[in-house]
């Protein structure tokens, strides 16, 4: 009995770690995800040295934006391999000490079905120290000088002053000017779709501000559909956003649609993909088809108020 314990306390800790992998992989099972193993599978990487991962997917996918940043590791680029787009590379920085597990990536496929990777479990070593021999260099002793002091702050001084000033001078792209939903204004698609025109006329696209871009367009979306359904989505990720909507009987769009749609903004955002012309083109679209097609039905309180701009005082003078 006693030789039985000890075993047990010694075998425990693997067969917990080994339950926990087991878990995730049944958990994607579970969600009928195909399960991509990485090329090469790393048991030991250095704390805040970046190393590299790739894989080859079964089919074309799009990757869904969420794991960027996990517990102990965080996603710094994720690439495709422009003669075999099938093979994909990911950049991670791990930030954990001793034995943790880089979660899976999704991606979706073309006709909705998900890919995810494997979930990796990785020991985080501390960097090595790379100094063998100290060895004291400290020259001889002199006494404080207050003077050297003084000119090393009105020289930090002056350097400080000089950056605050060519920062400020520097041109920055004008904010775009959003008519807030609370003033009830015009109708809500209305406004939303002026924002987009707004955002079209700006100077960001000429500029390679594309990830700026594409968060302008998500954002007058997500506040489109929160003053139109009357819910927060500006917190929401993509993927809550979708089941949110799901639940809303109004709302009028394809699903699969909206989901692309999704996937194309948090591919700039979060895998910092750069756009073409046409992919552009086509998220403007399917934007104005969203706000359009849920549009509000009874715009009877802007039509009174066009008709009697001065409102009820105006009407008993």
């Amino acid at each position: 009995m006693k030789y039985f314990l000890i075993l047990l306390f010694v075998f425990f800790p693997f067969f917990s770690v080994g339950q926990e992998t087991s878990k995730e992989v049944s958990d994607s099972v579970a969600n009928n995800a195909r399960i991509v193993e990485y090329r090469d599978k790393p048991k030991k990487v250095v704390f805040a040295e970046p190393f590299k991962l790739s894989f080859i997917l079964p089919e074309a996918a799009t990757f869904d934006g969420e794991n960027l940043s996990q517990k102990d590791f965080e996603v710094l680029s994720l690439t495709q391999d422009k003669q075999n787009p099938l093979l994909t590379e990911i950049t991670v920085l791990p930030l954990g000490l001793d034995i943790s597990t880089f979660t899976a990536l999704g991606f979706i496929t073309s006709d909705g079905k998900r890919i995810e990777t494997e979930p990796l479990e990785i020991k985080i070593k501390e960097i090595p120290s790379k100094i063998k021999d100290l060895i004291d260099i400290r020259g001889p002793y002199r006494p404080f000088n207050v003077f050297s002091l003084i000119l090393i702050f009105c020289i930090i001084g002056i350097i400080s002053a000089a950056i605050i000033y060519f920062v400020k001078r520097k041109k920055r792209p004008a904010p775009l000017n959003l008519t807030p939903y609370e003033k009830k204004e015009k109708p809500m698609h209305e406004i939303a779709l002026s924002q987009l025109d707004m955002l079209v006329q700006s100077d960001l696209w000429e500029k390679n501000k594309y990830k700026l871009y594409y968060s302008e367009i998500s954002d007058i979306l997500r506040q489109f559909l929160s003053a139109r359904f009357n819910f927060s989505a500006q917190k929401m990720t993509a993927r809550e956003l979708l089941k949110k909507l799901k639940t809303i009987p109004d709302f009028k769009f394809d699903f699969n649609a909206f989901q692309k749609l999704q996937q194309s903004i948090s591919l700039v955002k979060f895998a910092k993909a750069i756009p073409t012309v046409e992919n552009r083109d086509q998220v403007l679209k399917t934007a104005k088809e969203i706000i359009v097609e849920n549009k509000e039905t009874d715009l009877t309180p802007y039509q009174n108020k066009d008709k009697n701009p001065g409102g009820k005082d105006e009407k008993d003078k």
